[in-house]
């Protein structure tokens, strides 16, 4: 028997998104005892889909360009957003939690709305998302392995900052006049605004 379709109101005055409706609960094969939903929102994305997966930590983004399919590795669970606005959630206790994490995500797509219409959205980071590895990251740090990000070495810090788990002002070295050229590479590989992404402070 097919479900009615849940449809929430998130945002009355929301200048993209207003509203998702869940429109199907399946199983999660993931894992027992979640579930997995799909979702529609009342706007198509393809407009703001390349700001908006610049919006996220470079290692728990993938996103397919020529298609613009963007899924997330986030809130411990992969979430893929279309640019028909259909969006599925896996690894979800219950709708109520998949509509909690969506609301979030649907007040960030209209931030990305808001950019695009005003001119203000930066670069597009699409292309370069699916570039940057952790040796990308890694060649471009000072790799003294001194410990004052929390982290053993900085290889072990490139992958955290590429997951989000840590960020770039962190590396204390980096801020030091003698490492400049660090920084410079760091802006050449990734641009200004992945370097404030990912936490970048310094000139």
């Amino acid at each position: 028997m097919e479900m009615k379709e849940l449809k929430f109101d998130i945002f009355e005055d929301g200048p993209l998104v207003k509203s998702v409706s869940i429109t199907k609960i399946m199983p999660c094969m993931a894992e027992e005892g979640r579930v997995k939903l799909a979702m529609q929102l009342d706007s198509t994305l393809d407009q703001v889909m390349p700001i908006f997966a610049g919006k996220f930590p470079p290692g728990k983004v993938n996103y397919i360009p020529h298609k613009k399919i963007l899924t997330l590795n986030t809130h411990e669970r992969v979430i893929s957003f279309f640019p028909s606005g259909r969006i599925m959630m896996m690894n979800t206790r219950d709708p109520e939690e998949g509509i909690k994490i969506i609301t979030g995500l649907m007040e960030k797509i209209n931030q990305c709305y808001l950019e695009s219409e005003s001119g203000d959205a930066g670069e597009d980071l699409s292309e370069k998302l699916s570039k940057i590895g952790p040796l990308n990251i890694y060649n471009c740090l000072p790799q003294t392995n001194c410990e004052e990000c929390g982290t053993a070495t900085c290889m072990a810090f490139s992958m955290k900052l590429l997951s989000g788990d840590s960020t770039l002002d962190q590396c204390k070295p980096l801020l030091k006049a003698e490492n400049q050229n660090k920084v410079n590479s760091l802006k050449e590989l990734l641009g200004d605004q992945l370097m404030k992404n990912l936490g970048w402070v310094g000139n």
